[in-house]
């Protein structure tokens, strides 16, 4: 009777793991890259966060609905005004040739040592030729150096 449970319990999770699964955490049509400007930051300063969004060729970004920028609220540092986002002057697509920017700011009461600053970046993407668009959340984290400020 107890292995008939084990294996009833593990045929169940394996099974939910497969139907529900995790979302995938790369967009096969669009290269998402996250980097900080400055990789060392005093507590009490700012940084940048700088998004490269690469689609594949035929594949365009939307900016209606706005790309969102959320940083994860269990982090050490605060999202700082509004995302900045390029767009195309001839469409209202992301121009990707510049990264998307969101300002950060590191709390006077950060320990020196090192940060990883996790969030989402939401998007839609569109096929230019075969006339669909889709939503994406784009998981990502980047490393960060807390350094002491100078006396």
């Amino acid at each position: 009777m107890k292995l008939f449970m084990i294996l009833a319990l593990i045929v169940l999770f394996t099974a939910s793991a497969i139907a529900g699964g995790n979302p995938p955490t790369q967009n096969s049509y669009v290269q998402c890259r996250v980097q900080t400007k400055q990789k060392n930051l005093q507590p009490g300063s700012s940084g940048e966060l700088l998004i490269t969004l690469k689609p594949q060729e035929g594949i365009h970004i939307n900016l209606q609905p706005a790309i969102d920028v959320k940083l994860d609220s269990s982090v050490a540092v605060t999202a700082v005004g509004k995302t900045e986002i390029p767009r195309q002057a001839t469409a209202n697509y992301l121009d990707t040739s510049i990264p998307v920017k969101q300002s950060f700011a590191v709390p006077k009461s950060a320990q020196p040592g090192n940060i990883v600053v996790r969030g989402t970046i939401t998007y839609f993407y569109c096929s230019d030729a075969e006339g669909w668009c889709s939503r994406f959340k784009q998981p990502f984290l980047v490393n960060l150096t807390v350094v002491r400020s100078s006396p």
